[in-house]
């Protein structure tokens, strides 16, 4: 459960990174009637990879497969290329090369794994974007005002069975993300505050048990 809920969080946090990034570039708006999903992830991808970083104020609500709420949070996403640092609640997690790491200061525990590739989608989207959304089946659900309402689905085995993201049709930004599992608990997430900045020292994506003395370290790679 704990790791699902963090895989789901990560989830949500680097969506909102992939979209909210791209306030960082000034790109002229798209008609509204030529908005399509692919557009809207060409734009979000061509504004992703700059140089330095991004760092994402973000909520998630959690309900369980009843509708009851089953806890929210809130949390900071630092996002730099490929590598993230996710901060909430008692977790601290960060992926690069290859590489999940997350502490939990409540358990004590470092954890460290090697996320499959549709962990890793689960967890960081970013490869969702950057091959613009390749084994996802996309739909425009519909446009309200200055917004457009976008289902993903996934065409291959995952833990995420359908990703409903509301975009700003102006600039591509999504406003909330509801991620609905296979479970049929649902995950809604919005982004509170982007803001750029310059690009972080490679330490900054890594979490060791140095850092954490007496920790319990769990290796599951």
């Amino acid at each position: 459960m704990i790791m699902r809920r963090i895989i789901m969080t990560l989830s949500a946090a680097a969506l909102l990174c992939m979209g909210a990034i791209a306030q960082r570039k000034a790109t002229p708006a798209a008609p509204t009637s030529s908005v399509t999903p692919q557009s809207l992830l060409e734009r979000a991808e061509a504004s992703l990879y700059r140089t330095g970083a991004t760092v994402v104020d973000f909520s998630t609500q959690l309900q369980d497969k009843a509708g009851r709420s089953a806890g929210s949070t809130t949390g900071k996403m630092h996002l730099q290329g490929d590598a993230f640092r996710l901060e909430y609640g008692t977790i601290t997690a960060v992926y690069t090369a290859g590489t999940l790491t997350y502490y939990d200061s409540a358990e004590h525990t470092l954890t460290i794994s090697k996320p499959s590739q549709d962990e890793l989608l689960q967890i960081n989207p970013l490869y969702f974007l950057r091959s613009r959304a390749q084994g996802f089946a996309s739909q425009l659900e519909g446009k309200v005002g200055a917004t457009a309402v976008v289902a993903f689905t996934p065409q291959q085995k995952s833990n995420i069975s359908r990703v409903v993201t509301t975009f700003q049709t102006s600039n591509g930004i999504p406003t909330q993300l509801v991620f609905t599992a296979k479970d049929k608990s649902v995950l809604t997430a919005r982004v509170a505050k982007v803001s750029p900045r310059t690009a972080y020292a490679a330490s900054f994506f890594t979490l060791s048990a140095k850092s954490y003395p007496g920790c319990e370290v769990v290796d599951l790679r």
